[in-house]
């Protein structure tokens, strides 16, 4: 089985396709960002999962235990703003190796415990074993979602706005910083992106205020890059998305960097992953009601990226040329 051609989803789907017992009591499952599952007459229930493996999602050389723990539970709290909910609880996993310190762990759990006291979240729950490798931190998220405020990547519709929540690459960059260390780089470049690296910030906030008014249709997080993402929502809604390679947003930051080490930025916000941004569509006419509540209530621009068009493929457009994009991003299995 060669996992890097699987994917994430690919391999899940495969592993339980024969373990579901009661299909009728599930709404939603493999697919999207978290589970949704009944709750009471007024919301569902979200529950999602992230793996956190050292090497693979971060390098313990290169951050603090407190940045580890914090963007543990941040990639999950992620998860459920990309359904349009608010997490409600927590359970860690971790595996521990046999040469970590007490106070290193302390530190991981210090950076857990201040993102959940800033969403107003509990640690419920969770478990804690050896390691014979390397640390290992696996995060289990519950949220819930108003039944009219659930979005889910099959929801696009032809016509609509696609759009952004932030500037892309930023996180990409971080890390090329921090695996060239003789990249010589300004404070001021290297600061924002190593932190939007390091300690990533999830758009719980973002996804509230787009739900305060009618228009939005399929969401989705920027986890793997922002073409693998865009194509999610395009072929779980069966349609095709074209974006305008002069509407997605690059950081001062991103671009000086590129500049520096000869690199195209817009591959970083193409293909880097790990941004945590949302990326979405808005039925047209709503689209610029909810581009003024989202700068009025957050001070934040709502970024139009593209369209979402019939023919069911994902093109940038760029200049003059319409270029069909790659389905690659970050890959979890390298």
């Amino acid at each position: 089985m060669d996992l890097k051609n699987i994917g994430e989803f690919g391999l899940i789907s495969r592993l339980s396709e024969n373990c579901i017992i009661n299909n009728d009591q599930v709404f939603t499952g493999i697919g999207d960002d978290a589970a949704v599952l009944p709750l009471d007459t007024e919301n569902y229930l979200l529950a999602a999962c992230d793996m956190l493996v050292e090497k693979v999602h971060f390098l313990t050389e290169k951050s603090t235990p407190f940045q580890i723990g914090y963007k543990s539970i941040a990639v999950n709290f992620s998860d459920i703003a990309a359904m349009g909910g608010w997490p409600t609880g927590i359970l860690v996993s971790i595996g521990l190796p046999s040469s970590i310190s007490l106070n290193y762990i302390e530190e991981i759990y210090l950076g857990m415990k201040q993102i959940c006291h800033k969403y107003n979240v509990n640690i419920v729950g969770g478990d804690t074993v050896a390691s014979p490798g390397g640390l290992v931190i696996n995060v289990s998220v519950l949220g819930k979602v108003k039944k009219e405020h659930l979005h889910l990547r099959s929801q696009a519709q032809i016509g609509d706005v696609v759009f952004t929540t932030g500037t892309l690459g930023d996180s990409a960059a971080g890390l090329e910083i921090l695996k060239n260390v003789n990249i010589n780089v300004p404070y001021w470049i290297k600061a924002p992106l190593l932190n939007r690296h390091l300690c990533p910030e999830p758009c719980l906030k973002e996804s509230k205020i787009l739900n305060m008014k009618p228009g939005l249709n399929a969401l989705n997080d920027i986890s793997d890059g922002l073409a693998s993402d865009v194509w999610e929502i395009a072929t779980a809604s069966k349609l095709g998305i074209e974006l305008y390679a002069e509407n997605i947003p690059l950081s001062p930051e991103v671009k000086e960097l590129a500049k520096i080490i000869n690199r195209d930025p817009l591959d970083w916000a193409l293909y880097g992953g790990e941004d945590f941004e949302l990326v979405g569509t808005i039925c047209k006419k709503n689209f610029q009601e909810l581009r003024n509540l989202f700068k009025i209530n957050l001070n934040k621009e709502l970024i139009p990226i593209g369209t979402v068009v019939q023919k069911p493929e994902v093109y940038l457009m760029k200049d003059t040329e319409k270029i069909l994009l790659d389905k690659k991003g970050y890959n979890h299995f390298i």
